[in-house]
């Protein structure tokens, strides 16, 4: 049994004028209590007795996170073979003993720092990410100090990850590197943790490259689909949003947030900031490509215009549903999502022998490395070489 508890209350011996009561905190401390005021209050019918809790935010938040940074303080305290008493309490609320920024909610700072990111403007997709991996964490230590974020606890994370969650390695790598992210951003904040993942001792999982990629032929009988959707329903829809993507390399996210304002009609080009990376990228529109943007252009009305290309769109997952139908339908054997028409897209130029640094602007990438993971990643590609190679070779070979 724990020498301490904290639990918020409603003082209801302390009715005030509006009708409201205070909030206090009550804290038992090796057999003795003390109910301290929090300076808020709130109507009883607002009052979750079950969880000791305000009912609704922000205020349960708030109540919340002075029980947490108080528990934190005493936690601290008793691993550091301090006396726990109501005196420590006393100072804490007096405002004489502060809690040093490494003894703080490990999840608060992480809470923040990913609100600070969608503020910023980071795409939907990259802010799952990151909650997810926060209710990971969440799952595996309800309560974390910034200090208890260490190798041993890493590797143990990991661990769970692995063998209870079944997360394949690309799954535990952008959990992974989501913490990392955080642990860097305290750093820069000056507060004192080492940083687990600059160490050789803990070896970060990589994602396996993605193979998975439409042969031109697979993209042909996927296209050849199309005279059996009814023109503007869900599945042309998402089969068109697919194949633009894999016309042009955009990711769905910049195929759902394309507009008209995006495309130079008479150079035929795309010119758009990209969702997830705010990179900028050019992309030539091909006759293909050409066709889709037509076909969606209101006869023409909507060029020039600052209107969504794809009004009222489907969303990327029932996009990724119908396209597990699509490939039944055309005969490929394949598991294809949304992701694919990107891989698709830079495979086929590459097999089409365009240089590296025309796929590198093309795909929008900033790092050339980005690139090179694609000519790294096929074994076909390496298969066409070989049969067409004739470097070190005589002609009596």
């Amino acid at each position: 049994m724990k020498p301490y508890s904290v639990n918020p209350c409603i003082r209801k011996d302390k009715l005030l004028k509006n009708g409201n009561y205070p909030i206090y905190i009550w804290v038992r401390v090796m057999g003795e209590e003390i109910r301290v005021p929090t300076g808020y209050e709130i109507e009883e019918s607002l009052w979750d007795n079950k969880a000791k809790l305000p009912k609704k935010n922000p205020l349960r938040t708030v109540i919340g996170n002075i029980k947490s940074d108080l528990e934190t303080l005493l936690l601290t305290e008793q691993g550091m073979g301090g006396d726990l008493s109501l005196q420590l309490v006393r100072d804490y609320f007096g405002g004489k003993k502060k809690i040093k920024p490494e003894n703080g909610s490990f999840y608060d700072y992480y809470l923040e720092f990913v609100d600070d990111k969608k503020k910023s403007g980071k795409d939907d997709d990259t802010i799952r990410i990151y909650n997810n991996t926060y209710a990971m964490l969440k799952e595996f230590a309800p309560k974390l100090r910034i200090c208890d974020v260490n190798l041993k606890f890493i590797e143990k994370f990991d661990a769970f990850l692995r063998n209870e969650k079944n997360n394949q390695d690309g799954g535990r790598e952008n959990k992974h590197k989501n913490i990392r992210a955080v642990i860097l951003d305290m750093i820069r904040h000056d507060i004192n943790i080492k940083n687990p993942y600059a160490s050789d001792k803990f070896k970060m999982p990589k994602a396996k490259i993605r193979e998975t990629y439409l042969e031109l032929n697979e993209l042909v009988a996927m296209r050849n689909l199309l005279p059996q959707f009814e023109a503007f329903s869900p599945r042309r829809m998402s089969m068109q949003m697919f194949l633009l993507a894999c016309y042009t390399g955009l990711r769905i996210s910049d195929i759902l947030d394309l507009k008209w304002s995006h495309i130079d009609w008479e150079n035929q080009r795309i010119n758009k900031k990209q969702v997830k990376t705010k990179d900028s990228v050019t992309i030539i529109i091909e006759p293909w490509a050409k066709a889709i943007l037509l076909e969606f252009s209101n006869s023409k009305k909507n060029i020039g215009t600052d209107k969504p290309v794809f009004e009222n769109p489907v969303t990327s997952n029932t996009v990724n549903l119908h396209l597990k139908e699509f490939a039944k339908m055309a005969g490929i054997k394949k598991t294809i999502s949304c992701h694919v028409a990107r891989h698709t897209f830079v495979t086929l130029q590459i097999l089409a022998g365009t240089d590296v640094l025309t796929i590198k602007a093309l795909a929008g990438h900033s790092k050339i490395t980005s690139t090179m993971v694609y000519f790294n990643d096929s074994k076909k590609l390496v298969d066409d070489h070989a049969k067409k190679s004739q470097l070190f070779k005589s002609k009596n070979d």
